[in-house]
């Protein structure tokens, strides 16, 4: 048996952590995403591993895999149709941007045409999957368009090569893309049955920023406490487990909780990061707070920058996501192209009440700079002493 790992999408909604990352690498307590998903494969003895890439290629480096390129970057049908050579034999296909921790993914294995669904409290976001709860056989897949409590397609199938005809009848669906679950239900309907297995344990579609960030923070509770080669800690420094700090690290006094700290960075003094992801080379180092973010790599917070994570009101933290609009036959991503009759953002409520900055690679900040909840700063961004950030940068 083989497997297939999609790694082409754009990640848009994650912008601006895929500004310069696919999101399949995103580390997840400082291990690339896509390296967990190898991981699993390779327990189950699947070690003939195909990975479809497409925006920012050049940036996933792995050993021991076939790459295949989706040049088209039109939805999972295009994706898992670039890899149509690999095919030749069952395989187990897997989403890029998934974490997971399963504990019945073999029963995936045992099981030829099937997919995997997930119990969510709401399944606007994702594939509601109906199916005979008896049986568990597949009757259909809405994408992306029930709400309320239910099963969503989780993005973990067992395919066979007759499943690539169904692919090749796909038609482009009302968002613009060719998905894979339309080929499922072609194959479903005039092939054979699909089997629906629900999964067993922790399941994570990171599609938002907030998402990620959660991934993290269940992976810090399962690894609980770890600290890389080469890493200097101060006596004075308060560190609340969970957490995870990468090598060649300097920790000064300073107060990290539940966080995670990657490769080369600096968190100075009286500065305290609390469940967020520091990622590799970025100094947070005098004064900072830095509470339920995001840093990239390469950033350098100035002395007193701080984040808000909390609303007055209460209500819940809010956050302009980016999407892709699809208008007279072309796909666009940003407000210039999209005119004033279309826009490409939307402002998503994150669920949760405590959400802070959301910061891209290579920011700097000056000095006493503070930054209200929600907020998304793009890679690249300076933004001058003593500035008061509400809104998006």
């Amino acid at each position: 048996m083989k497997g297939i790992i999609l790694a082409a999408g754009k990640g848009t909604r994650l912008h601006p952590l895929t500004d310069r990352k696919p999101k399949a690498i995103l580390p997840i307590c400082n291990k690339p995403l896509i390296e967990y998903q190898i991981a699993m494969l390779r327990e189950h003895g699947i070690d003939e591993i195909a990975v479809v890439v497409g925006h920012l290629k050049e940036e996933i480096d792995l050993a021991d895999v076939k790459f295949y390129e989706d040049k088209l970057l039109k939805g999972t049908a295009t994706a898992l149709h670039a890899a149509k050579d690999f095919i030749d034999d069952a395989f187990i296909l897997i989403y890029g941007d998934l974490f997971f921790e399963i504990t019945n993914f073999g029963e995936i294995l045992e099981n030829p045409n099937s997919i995997a669904v997930a119990s969510v409290n709401d399944v606007s976001r994702y594939g509601e999957v109906l199916f005979d709860e008896g049986e568990l056989r597949l009757k259909g897949i809405a994408e992306k368009t029930g709400s309320g409590a239910g099963f969503v397609n989780a993005g973990i199938y067992h395919l066979t090569p007759p499943v690539l005809e169904c692919v090749d009848r796909t038609r482009e669906s009302e968002r613009g893309e060719y998905e894979l679950t339309d080929a499922i239900q072609i194959h479903n309907n005039e092939r054979e049955a699909v089997k629906v297995i629900p999964l067993d344990g922790y399941w994570n579609d990171i599609g938002y920023p907030w998402d990620y960030i959660d991934a993290n923070m269940y992976m810090l509770e399962q690894i609980g406490f770890a600290v890389g080669e080469n890493t200097e800690i101060w006596d004075s420094a308060v560190i609340r487990k969970p957490a995870v700090i990468g090598k060649d690290c300097m920790i000064k006094n300073c107060v990290i909780e539940r966080s995670v700290v990657g490769d080369n960075s600096l968190i100075g003094e009286f500065s305290i990061v609390r469940r967020s992801v520091v990622m590799s080379a970025s100094h947070v180092p005098h004064l900072n707070y830095v509470p339920d973010s995001v840093i990239a790599e390469g950033c350098n917070l100035g002395a007193g920058t701080k984040i808000a994570n909390l609303r007055f009101d209460e209500q819940n933290v809010k956050m302009s996501v980016k999407m892709t609009v699809k208008r007279e036959g072309a796909e666009v991503e940003s407000e210039a192209e999209t005119g004033a009759s279309a826009s490409a953002s939307a402002r998503i409520d994150s669920g949760r009440r405590k959400l802070g900055a959301i910061v891209g690679y290579n920011v700097k900040t000056g000095i006493n700079v503070s930054i209200y909840p929600g907020v998304k700063i793009s890679s690249g961004r300076w933004i001058e002493a003593e500035t008061l950030v509400r809104r998006d940068i």
